[in-house]
């Protein structure tokens, strides 16, 4: 007897399979599994070696020590996990690999079909991806699937094909040639998975980044949301800090905790962000536009306080002389005088 294994990468995603298929009953489905890893980040290998990927994550969250701890510990366990319950798909198995075109869901799938490679006539792709949808003149596809709700899910199962030959061998070919990169960063660009510079986002995080200190996750937050692609916010995060190492950005509070840390723009960041005439567009006009935004609530706090010196003002003038007026509340004698009169 055949049964159905749903596999996702990441895990939002699969809590929402769990979710749409334990509790819900939306589709079928025996058994969901998740690859526990953004692998679209950090070394990967020819062997996706645990240990190289343990010691990604200690660099890249290393400040915040408590949570740090938990991931790594998390990671161990549900490596583990995985590759038994891969292992222990039989061969009559229904697979339906759920995925959308962004790198970490893109990087997880072709990792898990070379490991499925004995079991390529049973698996169905449910690209997301694919799927358009038109509301209020908006048109939009999903990105990756732990975008999507729970009740929604059922809609891409009519979507589900099953893959050929050709395009197993074509996409475990380029896994193959991204393991070999062994870059840091893997980016879904031009309808594929390609390895980046790892700084490539460093414009990026400059241009979104204020001539005055600001929260990190600000910043962090602004990329994220004006990026065509989906990266996570760990890695933006890393990359401010190697920023800051650089002299690009500078910070106060504690360094590495993103809750906890302002950045702001260097003059070195700035000559940098020059060599893009995009960028440095983009971040005087809007520098401008939070000047003005600046500029607008000092006015009117200015406005506050001296309201508030009339108002106290006037409370003293039967009690006092203008000149004690004066210096009590900070207005000039004149001023105290046009109120009197």
């Amino acid at each position: 007897m055949s049964n159905i294994i749903h596999i996702c990468f990441s895990q939002s995603a699969g809590g929402n399979l769990k979710h749409a298929i334990k509790k819900k009953k939306l589709f079928e489905g025996k058994k969901i599994i998740v690859f526990p890893d953004d692998i679209s980040i950090g070394k990967i290998g020819n062997d996706m070696n645990l240990d190289e990927r343990l010691e990604w994550w200690d660099i890249i969250n290393k400040e915040e020590a408590t949570i740090h701890s938990e991931e790594i510990n998390y990671l161990k366990r549900s490596y583990k996990k995985f590759y038994k319950e891969i292992s222990n798909i039989n061969d009559a198995d229904i697979i339906y690999l759920w995925y959308g075109e962004c790198s970490n869901d893109m990087c997880g799938m072709m990792n898990t079909l070379e490991l499925l490679k004995d079991k390529i006539d049973n698996i169905y792709f449910v690209n997301v991806s694919e799927k358009i949808y038109a509301n209020d003149n908006i048109i939009y596809a999903y990105k990756s699937v732990s975008e999507i709700i729970t009740e929604k899910l059922k809609e891409f199962i009519p979507i589900k094909r099953k893959i050929g030959h050709q395009e197993y061998h074509d996409l475990v070919s380029q896994w193959n040639l991204l393991k070999k990169d062994n870059s840091i960063l893997r980016i879904f660009k031009d309808g594929k998975v390609q390895s980046l510079s790892e700084d490539y986002f460093d414009i990026c995080i400059l241009k979104h980044t204020e001539n005055e200190f600001r929260k990190s996750a600000r910043t962090v937050g602004r990329v994220i949301a004006y990026s065509e692609m989906k990266i996570s916010d760990e890695y933006i995060f890393w990359r401010i800090g190697e920023l800051t190492k650089s002299g690009m950005l500078e910070y106060k509070g504690k360094f590495g905790i993103m809750r906890e840390m302002e950045i702001k723009i260097t003059q070195k960041g700035i000559e940098y962000m020059s060599t893009d005439p995009e960028a440095i567009s983009f971040w005087k006009n809007r520098e401008t536009e939070e000047q003005f935004e600046r500029e607008k609530i000092n006015e009117a706090k200015k406005q506050g306080r001296m309201e508030e010196k009339i108002d106290i003002a006037k409370k003293l003038m039967d009690i006092l002389d203008v000149e004690v007026i004066a210096e009590k509340t900070g207005l000039t004698a004149m001023q105290v005088k046009n109120l009197i009169n």
